[in-house]
């Protein structure tokens, strides 16, 4: 995702449901931010690290960029 001129880093997607049934999706960032997304409604909260209040976010724009295979590091013998 990125944030004004960053890009935040996330572990992935978890997939869970609210205690009544509600399918929804976080993605965490590395700084302790999380993304919730429902699907059913298209809806995106973002919960900042520390703050228990949750903020509605809206969708701006979307983009689809190419993969970028980085190359492989080995540490060299020595």
């Amino acid at each position: 995702m990125k944030w004004d001129g960053h890009f935040q880093v996330a572990s992935g997607v978890r997939k869970t449901k609210t205690k009544n049934d509600v399918p929804f999706r976080v993605t965490r960032f590395q700084n302790g931010d999380d993304l919730v997304f429902f699907p059913e409604k298209d809806r995106y909260f973002m919960i900042y690290s520390g703050n228990p209040e949750p903020d509605r976010c809206i969708v701006l724009s979307t983009s689809t960029y190419e993969i970028t295979q980085l190359p492989r590091y080995e540490k060299p013998d020595v």
